[in-house]
């Protein structure tokens, strides 16, 4: 389906315009090692979230119209000077909880800076003019929009600080049907029940009662 073409014309894009400022990866990781995503090791995701078929707008054997949510991960990390898991250690100083709290802004806004300036690159690559077609055969796609970005809260990970943002890309394709060809299977086992021999001989029972 041309969903899955567009999710990699996507990834495609955006490796090429990496130029050593941020890593491309193909789909969502739940978890990311903090310092995987540090400074320029900062990382984007692509994975194919959501599609609608308005059953208006297609018709049954096809093409149907896929109105497709593309969710664009971004995911940076600043270090933070200091080892930010004193926060939750019991039997932390007020003098180490102060430096850590200090620490732990410092590295936020750098990693709220990282961010914005990440999303900015990502954001004016995907809506170049260049793009408007996904680098697809014109008529593939069509209103194709970023819709939304959002910003998670940081979060400290050991001494460093990692934040997170989330974007939604929609556009519209077509999306043809052409049916499944069935595959014979390739083991077929064909038995022949003969029961001539499994027929009891009773003619010698039978007894002439006349």
């Amino acid at each position: 389906m041309n969903f899955i073409t567009i999710k990699q014309s996507i990834i495609d894009i955006l490796i090429a315009a990496e130029a050593g400022r941020y890593r491309t990866v193909g789909n969502q990781q739940q978890t990311k090692a903090a310092e995987e995503v540090r400074n320029t090791k900062r990382q984007v995701a692509v994975y194919y979230s959501r599609g609608d078929f308005s059953k208006s707008s297609g018709r049954p054997t096809g093409p149907v119209q896929h109105d497709i949510t593309f969710r664009i991960e971004l995911t940076v990390s600043k270090s933070a000077n200091a080892d930010l898991t004193v926060l939750n250690n019991p039997a932390s100083t007020p003098a180490q909880i102060a430096t850590a709290l200090a620490a732990a802004q410092t590295a936020a806004e750098a990693a709220d800076q990282s961010m914005d300036e990440f999303w900015s690159i990502i954001y004016l690559e995907l809506m170049d003019g260049r793009n408007v077609d996904m680098q697809l055969p014109v008529g593939t796609i069509s209103s194709r929009w970023i819709d939304s970005f959002q910003k998670d809260e940081p979060r400290p990970r050991g001494d460093l600080v990692v934040l997170t943002g989330i974007a939604n890309l929609t556009l519209r394709t077509a999306e043809q049907i052409p049916g499944e060809i069935g595959t014979p299977g390739a083991n077929i086992i064909e038995k022949t029940l003969d029961i001539k021999d499994n027929i009891p001989n009773i003619a010698g029972t039978l007894t002439d009662n006349s």
